[in-house]
């Protein structure tokens, strides 16, 4: 958020609408009305002095009216644009009874109570709409008594009250009796996969909201019980299934299948009694509990149809904006240049809303090529921080995040006596826009020439305060960061004097490595612009496609004969309804208007140098080519589970098949048999190689959707079929619908534990299978002529190990190449250059392979739009005069940045700095300390022992 805020090529319009769009790709004319703010968002410092003085107060929107603001106010803390806003509904104004004292008190007089709206006209080549959700009114779900108890709440009033910064300061209370609960019961699905609210789909991300919150709450009160009734949990993403596990044995969350059917409260005592029937046991269960959250559904933005019509694009039914082709072409909107990322389209998660804005923005750029920005040399001001140390110490509360535990003020005065500390101050939010300001300003006025910010992690906020401090000309590596929060503040919430006196350790070791602080300079390096990508696969397609329309020279590398990879294999696509091949052929024709270099039936068989710079060797048939590559995408995609022999009966019985090679039946012949067998029933089993020891640990995403499609085919054909199944995880768009028609088809769907699987019954051929329905408590014997087993994914294993010798990609605990971070970085990596995409970082179906596809071309081309690109300086430096070449630090080097040459006779080690990451191994290891690493210095890391040593 503050990144956009503070980037040169970003304009923000806040409390502004789009109002007409005229024109074409390329050449479009949008109309913007910009509402008045009736505050100089400019000259607003957000000092909060007309807030204070405002006699009008009204419910707080963000606060979900738990709390209250006052006419004139900050939407939240880290607001960006950080200016505040006055509401006219609530000012008294200029009106006869006018007030005005916020006018009156604005140092600044940036505030203008007639200030007007006004309108601007903005010629742009493209648009991106990410119009984000609404929430379902649980009030329509009457039956859950959503504002007519106090107890029950929406998980987005839960999110502010778990909220730090919110309005019980992250303390989980009851409103009638302001009380911790000892029971707190979620109730999921409220409106969601409902028909008669008009609202059929699953609104994907609740699940895991819920189990979030639960974890939550269970570190708040340990002893508080804590229920989930959900219909099917939907654990689908990366690292999900381990998170469910988390909250059923960390948490000892009690997962109900079952949908209640009606809260009511006990008034006396302001609790609420759940009436559900447990689906897994068939009884009624009727639980008494202190706080009830509704997780709602998520809906179109209200305002989505009428900016379809303004737009010129289409909205589905129910008001989300509709994809170009929602397998094929997911981010592409039914209009020419407009672009559709994130909920716009349909609920999603975090991290598959990124890889999608990353996507749309270089579909995006493909229409305004020709309107590029002029390069701007930044002129930074003049600062000198030369001479002795001058420190300037910086405690954040963050919100109650930090304060809530640590005593922030006693750690701001003890900061002031620490040794050449000149400065010391306590912040409510260090990364707020207005905060930054603030710092800016305290380090002028007081010559600080070293600063410390005693916050968050420095993983995620070191950045902000770099650039924070660049901005007013002093060198961004003489900041050093001490993590409160993680270390102190949030691992010992029940021990806040221990915290705090732990927090003033971290403090004051800060102080003594600030104080030896050099400034360092990153240094620029000229990169090459041919991009490589490993995999044929629909992926590795999509990627070259979106580089090569960016003129990037793309050299596309498959270990097979032919392109497509397995999607090649599929008889069909929902919702298209076409084939896999035919997918396949439409980009392979795209992909031939442009330059792109195929090699099939190759393989990688070296990989040397850095980003920008990579030298790469590839075995072709009868030769060995060379490139030179800028950068390298791997789209390796996946291998399918194999089951063991006699596995559910997999190479035991001839028909027992895997859900691929019923896809090539189907693909290959509109008959089903098996070696000439009559087939009239089908079983299939889910979770196999899925969810368990074998295979991988986690959901394998596809298998749900896939045999569902599979059964409706089978039920034209007037085939029984029954799905034995953990949990139906249907999340796409579109795909519960199809869940609801393979129902009605006559799909039967039951539900299997792994502790009980299904039997397998039969001599040469599956006859049945048997199966325990726990609703019913009795085993049922389905009759089956065919078996088919819904195989997982899981890594291509040979192709990953081959690439781990080149690359040094880590690897997750599931076997898939392991992105930078979950959420903020699903297509990057540790490695600078190197980026993944699709099932090589993990399972996911066709359309979610596309967007991340987009997402690493776009990644990739912001990486090599310039000629050349900014170095890290924070890098290993050898002493040559200590180092004996003994060769130690190449060997424990995991990316190859050392070698061991002969300078004026003698060996040495050298540092190749654009392969350095400054991770410290080589000087951790060398047995002669001529390894130093710049920002950590040893002279550094031994002050601060030194401090953490000395008695406070």
């Amino acid at each position: 958020m503050m990144d956009a805020g503070r980037h040169p090529n970003i304009t923000l319009m806040t409390n502004s609408v789009v109002q007409s769009v005229s024109g074409s790709a390329g050449d479009f004319s949008v109309t913007v009305l910009r509402k008045a703010r009736y505050v100089d968002e400019a000259e607003c410092t957000a000092c909060g002095d007309c807030s204070r003085v405002c006699p009008v107060v009204a419910p707080h929107e963000f606060e979900e009216g738990l709390a209250l603001r006052r006419a004139i106010y900050s939407y939240f803390a880290q607001a960006v644009p950080a200016a505040y806003i006055r509401n006219p509904n609530n000012c008294l104004g200029t009106n006869p009874i006018a007030c005005g004292k916020c006018a009156e008190i604005c140092k600044k007089q940036c505030i203008d109570l007639d200030m007007p709206d006004h309108s601007v006209e903005i010629p742009v080549g493209s648009i991106i709409v990410a119009t984000g959700i609404d929430y379902y009114d649980p009030r329509e779900a009457s039956e859950y008594g959503y504002t007519r108890y106090e107890n029950v709440v929406n998980s987005i009033e839960l999110e502010r009250i778990l909220s730090a910064s919110g309005p019980t300061h992250g303390q989980l209370i009851r409103f009638t009796d302001r009380k911790p609960p000892k029971r707190v019961s979620f109730v999921q699905c409220v409106g969601s996969r409902c028909l008669n609210r008009d609202i059929p789909y699953c609104s994907r991300i609740c699940c895991m909201n819920a189990m979030k919150s639960a974890l939550l709450i269970h570190e708040l009160l340990p002893d508080a019980k804590i229920d989930i009734f959900y219909i099917d949990v939907r654990a689908f993403g990366k690292g999900f299934e381990q998170f469910y596990h988390r909250a059923r044995t960390e948490a000892g969350v009690n997962f109900i299948k079952g949908k209640p059917s009606h809260i009511e409260e006990d008034s006396k005592t302001g609790n609420l009694i759940v009436f559900a029937e447990n689906v897994t046991t068939g009884k009624t269960e009727t639980i008494e509990t202190e706080m009830v959250i509704l997780s709602e559904a998520v809906v179109p933005a209200a305002e989505s149809v009428s900016l379809g019509n303004i737009l010129g694009i289409k909205n589905d039914h129910r008001g989300f904006f509709s994809p170009f082709d929602s397998c094929g072409d997911p981010i592409r909107s039914s209009r020419d240049g407009i672009f559709l990322v994130g909920c716009s389209s349909g609920p999603k998660d975090i991290t598959d809303s990124i890889a999608e804005a990353s996507g749309a923005a270089i579909r995006a750029a493909q229409f305004v090529g020709g309107h590029k920005l002029p390069e701007q040399k930044e002129e930074l001001p003049d600062y000198d921080y030369s001479g002795p140390p001058r420190v300037g110490v910086y405690v954040c509360h963050c919100g109650s995040n930090i304060a809530g535990v640590v005593d922030v003020e006693l750690l701001k005065d003890y900061a002031r006596t620490l040794p050449d500390v000149v400065f010391a101050d306590d912040l409510l939010f260090a990364c707020a826009d207005s905060t930054q300001r603030h710092i800016q300003q305290t380090i002028r006025e007081h010559h600080i020439n070293r600063v410390v910010i005693a916050a968050c992690t420095p993983r995620t906020h070191e950045p902000i305060f770099r650039e924070s401090i660049r901005k007013i000309g002093l060198n961004p590596y003489l900041l050093e960061m001490g993590n409160i929060r993680d270390h102190c503040s949030w691992v010992h919430t029940s021990q806040p004097a221990e915290a705090t006196r732990k927090a003033s350790d971290i403090i004051r070791m800060a102080v003594a490595k600030a104080r030896l602080l050099e400034p360092l300079q990153a240094r620029q390096m000229e990169v090459g612009h041919n991009v490589l990508v490993i995999g044929g696969g629909i992926t590795g397609i999509e990627t070259a496609l979106q580089l090569a329309k960016r003129d990037y020279h793309v050299y596309l590398v498959e270990k097979e004969q032919q392109l497509g990879g397995q999607t090649r294999a599929l008889h069909s696509l929902y919702p298209s309804g076409m084939s896999g091949d035919e997918l396949i052929e439409q980009k392979l024709a795209e992909l031939r208007k442009y330059r792109i270099d195929l090699f099939t039936g190759a393989n990688v068989t070296s990989i040397t140098g850095y980003v920008g710079n990579f030298e790469v060797e590839l075995a072709l048939k009868n030769e060995t080519k060379k490139l030179a590559i800028g950068a390298i995408a791997v789209a390796t995609g996946f291998d399918l589970y194999k089951p063991g022999k006699g596995e559910f009966g997999y190479q035991k019985y001839a028909n027992v098949i895997t859900n691929m090679e019923l896809e090539s039946m189907l693909q290959a012949s509109e008959e089903i048999n098996t070696n000439g067998q009559d087939i009239q029933h089908v079983t299939f089993i889910q979770c196999v190689g899925s969810r368990g020891p074998e295979g991988i640990p986690e959901c394998s995403r596809y298998c749900c959707q896939a045999a569902i499609k599979q059964a409706i085919v089978l039920r034209e054909k007037g085939i029984h079929v029954t799905i034995l199944n953990r949990d139906i995880r249907v999340y796409h768009r579109e795909a519960e619908t199809m869940y609801r028609q393979a129902r009605e088809a006559g799909v039967i769907f039951i539900r299997y534990t792994p502790d009980n699987p299904p039997k397998i019954i039969g001599d040469k051929w599956v006859t049945a299978v048997e199966i325990k329905d726990s609703s019913l408590d009795e085993v049922l014997r389905l009759p089956t002529h065919m078996l088919v087993l819904s195989v997982g994914m899981r890594p291509a294993a040979k192709t990953r190990e081959h690439l781990q010798q080149f690359l040094k990609l880590p690897v997750g605990m599931d076997g898939f190449f392991l992105e930078r971070h979950p959420k903020f970085g699903p297509v990057e990596t540790n490695m600078e250059g190197v980026y993944i995409a699709g099932c090589a970082q993990g399972p996911k179906d066709i359309a979610d392979s596309i967007a991340q596809a987009n997402a690493v071309a776009a990644k990739i081309d912001a990486l090599l739009a310039r000629p050349t690109i900014w170095m890290e300086p924070i890098t290993s430096v050898v002493q040559t005069q200590l180092c004996r070449g003994c060769g130690t630090c190449v060997e424990v080097c995991e990316y190859g940045a050392l070698q061991v040459v002969e300078q004026n006779g003698r060996a040495v080690a050298i540092v190749n700095e654009a392969l350095c990451k400054g991770c410290g191994t080589c000087a951790t290891f060398c047995p002669t300390s001529a390894i130093d690493i710049r920002h950590f210095r040893d002279k550094q890391i031994e002050s601060m022992l030194e401090a953490f040593l000395l008695p406070e």
